[in-house]
């Protein structure tokens, strides 16, 4: 849970973070407002994930090799937040802050927006399997080539003309891409 550059590592626990929101949401707009129970055990290793984020060189709140989501200023929000209700927890006579709800509910959306571009970029980002198993250009182009005479014996008109452009076309476009490679 404390990688928070693994992808899904990200998303796991903005997610959390997303869920607790919602609940303080929830208790606050109740019929009678209170802060969520157990609210210090939830929050306090929210707090220290969102320390730590604060604490990186790069100013990269969410990041991967592929992908960064920038948002020190709602990460520093939500742990204000968290910080100020587990305090009001603790104290003797707690009390709601002031426009809790609307607090939580926006900083809620932001994390249900960072958790969607992460998911996002983590689905667009090819995966180092999916990367070793991609063959080189020259495999792919001989492996067309042998595709289109296979085809071409198969048709209804071998002989046509335009088999013969679709192949000298093919011939070109590997000649470049050789010459490219040199």
């Amino acid at each position: 849970m404390d990688n928070w550059n693994s992808q899904s590592g990200d998303i796991e626990s903005v997610d959390q973070v997303y869920q607790l929101l919602l609940e303080i949401a929830r208790s606050s707009l109740s019929d009678i407002p209170r802060i969520p129970e157990n609210i210090t055990l939830k929050s306090l290793p929210l707090i220290e994930k969102l320390q730590s984020i604060q604490q990186r060189r790069h100013g990269q709140a969410f990041k991967s090799d592929s992908f960064s989501v920038n948002d020190l200023e709602w990460v520093e929000q939500v742990r204000q937040l968290l910080e100020e209700l587990t305090g009001e927890s603790l104290s003797e006579r707690p009390k709601m802050p002031e426009n809790l709800a609307g607090r939580a509910l926006g900083l809620a959306d932001k994390a249900q927006s960072i958790k969607e571009t992460i998911e996002e970029n983590a689905a667009n980002s090819p995966t180092d399997e999916e990367e070793s198993s991609l063959q080189p250009p020259d495999a792919l182009l001989n492996l067309l080539h042998q595709s289109l005479k296979h085809q071409r014996a198969k048709s209804y008109k071998p002989d046509a003309p335009e088999w013969q452009q679709v192949l000298t076309l093919l011939d070109v476009v590997q000649s470049i891409y050789k010459q490219i490679q040199r």
